[in-house]
């Protein structure tokens, strides 16, 4: 055989999305891969409870807290590097909120789903995370009314401007995620809620 008879391939398999080329019959599940995620059920269990879980924290949170430490590690910490995790963080917040509280109403799903999970000394901002931060910071990548700043800062106002620490907002996150699938458990709403959120977006899963 010739050298130049070999063909190398070119084909390399999505990191995350939708994978093309492979029956999804035979695929397992990967959380950053919609593609590979099954079919919304009729009911929800712990096995779906645990499907949430993997797609929340190993394609959200997981990825996030990997960014936070590769920046601790090169800078010490998240000074001058804590704009694109609080993006980040605040794409993560509207993504896992969908789930159980998608609305015609979209200025309501983040607010509701602070009010319902996040660690109490966040919920009387829960407008502001959604108006001061998320619009702010995905829509035009700065922040105008509210500052962030590098560590484990609880949040307060000062001067009127509010803030937290990036890392007490990570740490308020996870433990809101989890609080919301402890409820999914028994909330009969919420369950409702969170499989018609999950079938809209699996239904947009493509290959």
């Amino acid at each position: 055989m010739k050298y130049n008879d070999v063909k190398a391939s070119v084909v390399a398999p999505a990191i995350t999305g939708a994978q093309v080329g492979s029956s999804s019959a035979f695929r397992e599940f990967l959380a950053w891969q919609p593609s590979t995620w099954p079919q919304t059920p009729q009911s929800i269990d712990d096995e779906f409870i645990g499907k949430l879980r993997g797609i929340f924290d190993s394609s959200m949170l997981d990825e996030i807290d990997n960014v936070i430490r590769d920046v601790q590690q090169a800078n010490g910490d998240l000074q001058h590097r804590g704009h694109v995790v609080g993006i980040a963080l605040f794409s993560a917040l509207y993504a896992i909120s969908f789930y159980g509280y998608h609305s015609r109403k979209k200025r309501e799903q983040i607010p509701n789903f602070v009010k319902a999970h996040f660690p109490p000394e966040y919920r009387p901002y829960a407008k502001n995370l959604l108006v001061l931060y998320r619009h702010a910071m995905s829509h035009h990548w700065n922040l105008f009314g509210g500052g962030l700043l590098p560590g484990d800062e609880p949040p307060r106002e000062e001067h009127r401007v509010l803030y937290f620490g990036l890392l007490n907002f990570r740490d308020a996150l996870r433990a809101a995620t989890d609080d919301f699938l402890e409820k999914l458990k028994s909330d009969i709403h919420l369950q409702a809620q969170t499989l018609s959120g999950y079938g809209s977006l699996r239904r947009y899963a493509r290959g």
